[in-house]
């Protein structure tokens, strides 16, 4: 009995010990998640600052001499945000300092060659155009799919984390172990002691089975909300990232097609390229578990994938002048005035979507903590009651 009784309050101590490890972890699991969710969002934040600006350097090239103020301080915000983001990243995720670190300094080399290409272009010297097309070539060769693989990483990070925090496996584990455990101890002491009832291993085993039961529900509850927040706006929270990354991409080579001056079936070709991705990805993002009560940015995106075509069609007609001026028109009706619509209605859905993901994961972490503790009392519990129910039979042998 005595061997019995040792271990029984093993086992109570395992069970302490599976429940902290289960909800601490589910805990920590759901801050890392956030956190690397975090840097996923600040990583996708540079890239877009860097093609927008590059959207923006493009599209003032067209108009020749001295730039639009307005493009310019759109330019120069989005540089300095995907600089100041650069830094932030590096803190946040040691991880990813290095490739942060190599990509500061090419996002320095684009600048350095976007201006260049500027000075040319003010005087009106083809050169200008040349150096614009090697800035942009050099940000798709070298920066954007750096800042890729980064992305793809922190959202393995999250997918591994969010699938820790789903992980019941050892309080399911110790609690069965302890029922059986508990079960087979009071048939063992019913049938030697011709007692049926011990009253503190019953309340021992009543104990354990009440909170295996609210421990495993509260597990596939938070199991439930974590899967919810993967599907909806998570997922949406991407899918409207690499829709916003491709649809500034295409809107730069909009306007490198019109800058090769009959030569940019190449840019055309990447326009359709990324305008497609754009659209699949703004699709996926319709497509999620997560609603979003404002604008659907697919509406301002379409306006402006119809007033692209208009652009092509008076290029491929001859009329480049024209193209020109359906490009660089921030009127009204204008491409440039739905893309602006289209980056207004994109950016607050995106918003939208990045909250809830926070609050998402937010939610469950108030009761794991709780059920960690409670966990851990009843565990002691159990290996203070067994210890005492087998001790009174004991002592009655004495």
């Amino acid at each position: 009995m005595r061997l019995m009784a040792i271990g029984l309050a093993v086992i109570g101590l395992l069970v302490a010990a599976a429940s902290v490890q289960t909800f601490v972890g589910a805990d920590r699991a759901l801050a890392r998640a956030d956190a690397n969710a975090a840097q996923l969002v600040r990583l996708q934040d540079v890239q877009t600052s860097l093609v927008r600006a590059d959207a923006d350097v493009t599209n003032a090239f067209l108009v020749g001499g001295l730039e639009p103020a307005e493009l310019r301080t759109d330019y120069d915000e989005a540089i300095s945000t995907a600089a100041r983001q650069v830094t932030f990243a590096a803190e946040a995720q040691p991880a990813d300092a290095t490739v942060l670190a190599d990509l500061a300094t090419q996002i320095q080399s684009y600048t350095g060659t976007v201006e260049l290409a500027r000075a040319n272009n003010r005087q009106a010297l083809p050169v200008g155009a040349q150096y614009l097309k090697n800035a942009s070539a050099g940000l798709r060769a070298d920066s954007l799919p750096a800042l890729a693989a980064l992305i793809d990483a922190n959202e393995t990070r999250v997918d591994v984390e969010l699938g820790n925090a789903r992980n019941a496996l050892w309080v399911s584990m110790a609690g069965a172990l302890g029922l059986l455990a508990l079960v087979a101890a009071m048939v063992w002491l019913a049938r030697r002691t011709h007692r049926y009832l011990n009253l503190p291993m019953v309340a021992a085993t009543t104990l354990l089975a009440v909170y295996l039961v609210v421990a495993i529900t509260a597990m596939a509850g938070l199991s439930s909300a974590v899967r919810s927040a993967e599907l909806g706006p998570y997922a949406a929270a991407r899918a409207l990232s690499e829709a916003r990354i491709a649809a500034f991409d295409a809107k730069s080579n909009e306007s490198l097609t019109l800058i090769a001056r009959g030569s940019g079936a190449a840019f055309e070709e990447a326009w359709q390229t990324a305008s497609g991705t754009a659209t699949e990805r703004l699709d996926e993002q319709a497509a999620t578990d997560w609603t979003y009560g404002g604008t659907d940015p697919r509406d301002d995106w379409s306006a402006y994938v119809a007033l692209h075509a208009d652009i092509r069609a008076a290029d491929d007609g001859g009329d480049w002048d024209q193209a020109v001026a359906l490009a660089t028109s921030r009127e009204p009706g204008s491409a440039n005035a739905a893309f602006a619509a289209f980056d207004e209605t994109s950016t607050a859905a995106l918003d939208q979507a990045g909250a809830d993901v926070t609050a998402a994961l937010d939610r469950p972490r108030g009761s794991t903590i709780v059920l960690a503790l409670a966990g851990a009392l009843v565990g002691l519990l159990v290996a203070a009651l067994s210890w005492r129910g087998l001790g009174t039979r004991i002592e009655e042998y004495r």
